[in-house]
């Protein structure tokens, strides 16, 4: 613990200036000042005390005055300060043995021992504040900086500053907001100067008027920053809102004087919060805003805050800007928020505003409806759950033909997850029968015996449950098909989609799941009712009846067992599984019940299963074992009949559960689910996949790199043959793609001139008409007319400027961003530049050639700064007519879209040929802002969702001429 320099002293070791006299106020202070000469004196004197404690009359700060009184009235006199020294390390030591460590006399005397030490080396007549810190630190911190060195932290703290406060003296001028607070607290009966005990309080602000003025008063404080009350969350039933509030209150010192700073915008609280809001606003508007983030917050705090003419000027921003440029997540928020306006659940609304949110709704559901082809590409299950909310939003406001029109595409082309969802939206809204959608889903099971096609297989599922997971539980009709195609799969087929299976049942909640398998095992007649209304006498002769049988039982004899043949191997393992590795027959007998099937693919129950099913079911725990939402705190506490997640200890390492799913499943299924742990977040497994078996893939790819950044240099070394192995593959499946695209970009054309490389089939082709026989009868070409070629790259030096997006959706298309620009950074009429840009721009073009480079130095996260990545890209044009400006963005703006506009349409002007690409992988599904799309092919920039090969095509277009 480094000392910390008193007022007396500087940062440097040795003697300071003389400081100037110090004012001795308060009780047993004494009159007069320190002599200025003793620098000892004032360097115990932490600072001058002008502010006195309120209820000891001592100098504000001082928690034990005794020693700090002694080192006041010592007047310079080095043995009376080396017994205020002596006061002041007895204090630390109490305060260490309060905190549980030792520090007893013979710390305190070595302590002061040095510190006289110290102040005899430095000259000094008594040890002063500095000395006293350095020999504190050293003897009784023992070099520890956690554990003791906190604790003497905080002793220090006790000793030297104390707990107590002082106050601002009465006759100070104040601001009329501060008054006005402290009466309104005081009349509300909150925390308040005369009772400051801090309090928690739940308030109902719709039917009760006292605290409906609570509410709006600690909103108005809580905009103006006067950190006096700390909103907490409250939790809703259901899918309902919460329409109570939860505060933490405090009235703190710092109350009053951020209550001072704000009186510069009001005299009330409610003036200060306009003022506030108003000046929030006019630094958006000033920086080209304001966002549609900013108008919603604003929007809401002006309805908490009860400012009705703010709540009109946000209306009318909301529906100038919100339908364009939104994004669906916030107009989903905006929709919320508006519907809370219209029903009154929050003040400041008037029977104007009211009509103005009940037509601004259906601009707004209008809007939303047509970015959902913006979700086409998602893999988020927030997408998902989005897609519910808007449907049954569309639906009520007879919005029906524009869904079904998305809906069906969605179904049709759109990534596994929200084909999922999308599907059973469908038939949440009556539009698809409940049992074309089970059929469905059995046949994706029926599909999954590949690699892809389980991943698919998980990815729909989850997709399916999101948007309605109970529609399994409360449709026979969708259910069914389910249950027949688990039922009827053999054991090794089911075993093989077993994974793919719990980690699509996975999105369910533990009690969802629950839930599932009660109905599931109801319909098999698997499920034992233990719920007996016979009367207890009856029940009585029944165990006795019981009993009796299981001793006649006893009585019998046992049949003997049949002997085995000679030739027959030993006994099995008695730990081997009771499923059979592999199928031989496909009239063998299965030997996995259909509702332990259920129990497998759900993760629940796992004590009711076979022995051999337990190891499975324990495998897969490894990865699945930890659910969310309702249920997930009951998980393993073996509570509820059947509901315990087993007793088995997990894995001790990552090897031993390699090796069991390899035992379990075989090395394809376990390298899938070791994928799905690295995509989870566990950075123990990569050091199982093996580089030269692993299965290269963009989702494996961008797990790895996404654990890249948090594993030290000596994990990452051995990962870079991992990476390396993938990018390779991967770029050269991506090159063999985009060579055709490509071709004829690299073509030499000819000349007459000579200077390059002969071109011998043109040369030829020329010169037929000149040729020779010789004497031995033999024709040759004399050539006349040499032909030569030249490179076109001197001819056609065009510049492609990348610009991606690296925020945090957008990591598969960071990928093929750059292998697609380490490919055409090969073309050699090309110039290939990379710019990677979140908030801020990184130029990453000298990484072109090298993709995994490119890809380790990539960070994927943080906000989205499209304006900033454009300006950068305008910088680097030179001929703008022969450069080609390429944007990979899902084109959510984190800031104001009008400084986009500005770019796009700066360039646009210039000549430079624009793109914008929505998605950026293999399949060309797009995840992007519509609204902003939209305006930004308005401003110059068409948009469209490409994968690398018509990416490749647009460029190799436009390098020959040719238009798109």
């Amino acid at each position: 613990m480094a000392a910390v320099p008193g007022p007396g002293e500087t940062a440097a070791a040795g003697p300071a200036p003389a400081p100037a006299p110090v004012r001795r106020t308060g009780k047993g202070a004494g009159s007069g000042t320190v002599p200025p000469g003793d620098r000892a004196v004032t360097s115990l004197v932490p600072y001058s005390f002008d502010l006195l404690d309120s209820r000891s009359g001592y100098p504000a700060g001082i928690r034990d005055p005794l020693w700090q009184q002694a080192v006041l009235e010592a007047g310079g006199d080095p043995e009376r300060l080396r017994e205020a020294a002596s006061v002041a390390v007895t204090g630390l030591c109490r305060e260490l043995r309060r905190a549980g460590h030792t520090a007893g006399t013979g710390e305190a005397a070595e302590t002061l021992r040095l510190a006289c030490d110290l102040a005899v080396l430095r000259g000094l007549p008594a040890p002063g504040r500095g000395e006293l810190l350095e020999a504190v630190a050293t003897v009784l911190g023992q070099g520890e900086p956690l554990g003791r060195g906190r604790a003497l932290a905080q002793a220090l703290e006790a000793v030297l500053v104390g707990t107590a406060r002082g106050r601002i003296t009465p006759h100070a001028p104040r601001s009329g907001l501060g008054p006005s607070v402290e009466a309104e607290l005081a009349e509300l009966r909150l925390p308040c100067p005369e009772d400051p005990a801090p309090r928690e309080v739940r308030l109902d602000p719709l039917r009760s008027a006292l605290d409906g003025r609570r509410e709006v008063l600690l909103q108005r404080l809580l905009v103006c920053g006067a950190s006096y009350g700390e909103p907490l969350t409250v939790a809703a039933t259901g899918d309902g809102t919460a329409l109570g509030t939860k505060w933490r209150l405090s009235w703190t010192p710092s109350v009053p004087a951020r209550l001072d700073l704000t009186g510069v915008r009001g005299v009330t609280a409610a003036q200060a919060a306009a003022g506030t809001l108003g000046e929030t606003a006019r630094r958006a508007a000033a920086e080209g805003g304001p966002t549609p983030a900013q108008i919603l917050a604003g929007l809401a705090a002006a309805a908490r805050c009860d400012l009705p003419e703010l709540v009109d000027v946000r209306l009318h921003e909301a529906a100038t800007a919100l339908p364009r440029t939104a994004t669906l997540p916030e107009l989903l928020d905006a929709l919320d928020l508006l519907e809370a306006l219209h029903r009154g659940h929050l003040p400041g609304t008037s029977a104007e505003s009211r009509a103005a949110c009940a037509a601004l709704t259906g601009d707004l559901l209008e809007a939303a409806v047509r970015s959902l082809p913006g979700l086409a590409g998602s893999d988020d299950p927030a997408d998902a759950a989005a897609l519910v909310a808007l449907a049954d939003r569309a639906a009520a406001h007879h919005l029906g033909l524009r869904t079904d029109d998305a809906l069906g595409a969605l179904a049709a082309s759109a990534s596994p997850l929200m084909q999922g969802a999308a599907l059973a939206v469908r038939v949440l809204l009556d539009l698809d029968p409940a049992e074309a959608l089970g059929d469905r889903a059995a046949g994706w099971i029926d599909g999954a015996g590949t690699p892809d096609s389980r991943r698919g297989l998980t990815r729909r599922l989850a997709g399916l449950l999101t948007a309605a997971g109970p529609l399994l539980q409360s449709s026979p009709a969708a259910l069914t098909p389910l249950l027949d195609r688990v039922e009827h799969l053999a054991d090794q087929d089911f075993l093989d989609r077993l994974p793919a299976l719990r980690g699509g049942f996975d999105a369910l909640a533990p009690a969802a799941r629950d839930r599932l398998l009660d109905t599931v095992t109801e319909r098999l007649g698997d499920r034992i009712d233990l719920a007996l209304d016979a009367p207890p006498a009856l029940l009585a002769l029944w165990a006795a009846a019981d009993a009796a049988g299981l001793v006649a039982l006893k009585a019998l004899p046992l049949p003997r067992q049949p002997e085995p043949d000679a030739d027959r191997a030993a006994d099995p393992d008695p730990a081997a599984p009771d499923v059979p590795p592999a199928r031989t027959d496909e009239s063998e007998e299965r030997r996995l019940a259909p509702a332990d099937r259920w129990r497998l693919l759900l993760g629940r129950e796992r004590d009711r299963l076979p022995a051999g099913a337990r190891r499975y079911a324990h495998a897969l725990d490894e990865l699945y074992g930890t659910g969310q939402g309702e249920g997930a705190g009951d998980l393993g506490t073996g509570q509820g009949p059947g509901r315990g997640g087993g007793r088995e200890a997990s894995f001790p390492t990552t090897r031993e559960w390699s090796q069991e799913l390899e035992a379990l499943f075989g090395a394809d299924v376990r390298e899938e689910v070791l994928a799905g742990a690295a995509e989870a977040g566990r950075t123990d497994v990569l050091a199982q996949l093996d580089p030269d078996a692993v299965r290269p893939s963009v989702e494996l790819l961008s797990s790895v790199l996404s654990l890249a950044g948090g594993l030290p240099e000596a994990q990452l070394a051995r990962l870079r043959p991992l990476v390396r192995r993938l990018v390779d593959e991967l770029a050269k499946e991506l090159a063999t793609r985009l060579r055709p695209a490509l071709s004829g970009l690299s073509t030499p054309r000819p000349t007459r001139r000579p200077g390059g490389r002969l071109d011998l089939a043109r040369t030829l082709r020329a010169n037929l008409a000149h040729t020779r026989r010789r004497s031995d009868g033999t024709v040759v070409v004399v050539p006349e007319r040499p032909v030569f070629s030249t490179r076109a790259s001197r001819e056609a030096d065009w510049r492609l400027v990348l610009v991606v997006d690296v925020s945090g959706s957008m990591e598969a298309s960071v990928i093929w961003s750059a292998l697609t620009a380490a490919v055409l950074g090969g073309v050699p009429t090309l110039s290939t530049h990379f710019l990677a840009f979140s908030t801020q721009v990184v130029d990453l073009t000298d990484r072109v050639d090298d993709p995994l480079s490119l890809l380790l130095e990539v960070r994927v996260g943080g906000g989205t700064h499209i304006a900033a990545g454009l300006a950068h890209a305008r910088s680097l044009i030179t001929v703008p007519s022969r450069t080609l400006v390429v944007v990979v963005s899902d084109f959510e703006e984190g800031g104001p879209i009008a400084g986009l506009l500005g770019e796009v349409r700066a360039l646009a002007a210039s000549g430079a040929h624009l793109l914008g690409c929505a998605a950026l992988d293999d399949t060309g599904n797009p995840r992007y802002s519509v609204p902003v799309a939209r305006q930004l092919v308005a401003a110059g920039m068409p948009v469209a969702a490409l994968s690398p090969l018509a990416l490749a095509r647009w460029v190799g277009d436009r390098l020959r001429g040719e238009s798109c």
